[in-house]
């Protein structure tokens, strides 16, 4: 494969798991606001565990490639480190034992983490130090 055949598919990987990464965030964000300035829509916005399975089920393979792809041009441990941490605050959170706000928090914190490490793999993988 050539290099700029591989950068094409390491960006649109990159690019698929930061933008899954930023759909939680918002998600994360945007859902307790929403509820606060209309509390009757939340009979209508999916909010339930498995959504939440779900959609870390869709994030993990995209971002362990894109770290991985990273990590093969680059060889900095730092972004794939950042991101299994941030995948693991995600997974914790999914733990039915916390209450709403802690689990929110969690997710925040993990959605935050993972795209800021999508953010610098992908500037080492422009520009390698």
């Amino acid at each position: 494969m050539s290099g700029d055949s591989h950068t094409r598919r390491a960006n649109l990987i990159e690019g698929a798991a930061a933008s899954a990464s930023l759909l939680c965030l918002l998600h994360c964000l945007a859902l307790p606001v929403l509820f606060l300035a209309s509390p009757g829509l939340i009979r209508f916005i999916p909010d339930s565990p498995l959504l939440h399975l779900l959609a870390l089920a869709f994030v993990l393979p995209f971002a362990l490639g894109a770290f991985w792809l990273g990590f093969r041009q680059h060889r900095q441990a730092g972004p794939g480190l950042a991101g299994l941490g941030a995948i693991a605050l995600l997974a914790i959170s999914l733990w039915n034992g916390w209450s709403p706000v802690l689990e929110h928090a969690l997710s925040i914190v993990g959605s935050a983490l993972l795209i800021a490490a999508h953010v610098r793999n992908w500037r080492l993988r422009r520009c390698p130090l």
